[in-house]
């Protein structure tokens, strides 16, 4: 295999005559770094963060969940994106979760890294979920659907190393009740 000098690909002489892949990711790159309004070499102290879990139920559509210190209108790179906007702000990251449902119970586990449980807040009602975390370093935020009424009374929590652990126990449905007319 032919070894391509970079400099000739990003100057458009590639000598082997293949169509270059990586180009439009290298165009992308240099768009977000441009719309960061910094260079590559600014960003080694703070890590860029992102990523996506799929949770497929029986019978629904897939869910798409993202996470990370990517602001999520910025990860669309299909739409343009103008330097004339200004600077990109990552001040709130998306924390990594999990949610199951085991016997009767519904585990939410969130990384939330670089955190002590006096930074956390955590609210829930029957349906929801919330998440807020804030030190001088980082913000946390999220607000997630349960997959089934849960009791927010039954909500216990733990945090150990990084890790949110919060579990609920499940509403049983009530069912059609028959009401005594006085």
């Amino acid at each position: 295999m032919e070894r391509v000098n970079m400099a000739d690909k990003k100057k458009g002489n590639n000598p082997s005559g293949s169509d270059d892949s990586f180009s439009d990711i290298t165009d992308m790159i240099e768009q977000m770094m441009q719309r960061f309004g910094v260079g590559i070499e600014e960003f080694s102290d703070e890590p860029f963060i992102y990523g996506f879990s799929i949770t497929q139920r029986a019978n629904e559509d897939p869910e798409i969940r993202e996470f990370g210190n990517i602001p999520s209108d910025y990860n669309d790179f299909e739409e343009e994106i103008d330097p004339l906007d200004g600077p990109i702000s990552i001040d709130e990251k998306k924390p990594l979760i999990d949610v199951l449902e085991i016997d009767g119970e519904v585990y939410v586990t969130a990384e939330i890294s670089g955190m002590s449980r006096d930074d956390i807040s955590v609210c829930a009602t029957d349906q929801y979920l919330e998440i807020n975390a804030s030190n001088k370093y980082y913000t946390y935020s999220e607000t997630l659907e349960m997959p089934l009424k849960v009791d927010p009374n039954s909500a216990k929590a733990t945090f150990h190393n990084g890790v949110l652990e919060v579990i609920f126990s499940v509403m049983e449905e009530v069912g059609k009740v028959d009401i005594k007319i006085n």
